[in-house]
């Protein structure tokens, strides 16, 4: 049992580990991109041009193969606490990298920020319901969350590069929880129709869905430090997915007394706190080094 739990730990920090480098090489490359190409195709068209960035996309696969192998031998519950140190993981090798400067408490922030991630989804454990809802049943939740969306992109227009990081981030990890959340259905079609999940409307919003949020994730990068985006995308996408699982597919948390409940509102709060101060550092070392502020196009 216990070498069982050291393969899954070791399975899941490799992922973590990738995840981690795949940020600060595609941050990296982001960063380097025009300024005007930000949420547009011609971002993604730019980095397809760049060889580095396709190591960072390849990186990037290998953490998504060494977290199925993780989640193919162990839970989720204990898995995906472990992922979130790409966080810190990452901002360690922008440090070795020559990327940025990492101070004690940007550090102590990020180790805060997966601490708490890690007893939110530990301690809410959201288990039961069902596996796939109709079209009409996801209008509303897919309007509320494009809102959300929205409302992050159009508060980064203009903004300085650690705030426009951040609004991007929030947007890419809300993209992101809805993916999440509809993989649930999209798997249950590859299971009961095979090739004819194609005819299924899961499919094309899944694939949109993924391919804008990584198009903003990428935006996120390219307008700010990994410290300032990638706590949101990290928030963004568990809580994103954990609401529309309680709201969308009947599932519950196991909220057995009042002190898991408080773990759970607690973490969700130091979450958005640790977020933000990590984001504000980001902001007072650029205004110090006189980062001209971002602007859309």
């Amino acid at each position: 049992m216990v070498v069982h739990l050291i393969v899954v730990a070791t399975l899941a920090l490799a992922s973590a580990t990738c995840y981690g480098a795949s940020y600060v090489i595609e941050q990296r490359k982001a960063s380097e991109a025009p300024e005007e190409t930000s949420l547009r195709i011609a971002l993604l068209w730019h980095l397809a041009k760049q060889p580095m960035w396709w190591v960072g996309v390849g990186v990037d696969l290998g953490g998504f193969g060494f977290q199925a192998w993780a989640l193919g031998l162990g839970e989720i519950v204990f898995v995906q606490p472990l992922l979130v140190l790409s966080l810190p993981i990452s901002l360690v090798i922008g440090h070795w990298a020559g990327s940025h400067e990492l101070e004690g408490r940007d550090l102590g922030w990020s180790v805060v920020f997966v601490a708490a991630l890690a007893v939110f989804l530990a301690a809410g454990d959201p288990r039961g319901g069902v596996a796939a809802r109709s079209l009409g049943a996801w209008l509303l939740p897919l309007f509320v969350v494009g809102a959300a969306v929205l409302v992050c992109i159009v508060s980064s227009h203009g903004a300085h590069p650690a705030r426009r990081a951040l609004m991007l981030g929030a947007a890419a990890g809300m993209m992101f929880g809805v993916s999440s959340s509809l993989i649930k259905s999209f798997s249950a079609l590859v299971v009961d129709d095979g090739f004819g999940l194609f005819g299924h409307w899961e499919t094309y919003v899944l694939a949109g869905f993924v391919s804008a949020g990584y198009l903003i994730m990428q935006s996120a990068f390219q307008a700010g430090e990994l410290r300032a985006a990638l706590p949101a995308i990290e928030l963004g996408e568990p809580v994103v997915a954990v609401v529309l699982g309680l709201a969308l597919f009947h599932e519950r948390l196991q909220l057995t007394n009042a002190f898991v409940t408080l773990l759970v509102v607690g973490s969700l709060v130091t979450m958005i706190v640790a977020a933000v101060r990590l984001a504000r550092s980001a902001a007072s070392e650029e205004s110090g080094a006189g980062v001209i502020p971002a602007r859309v196009g």
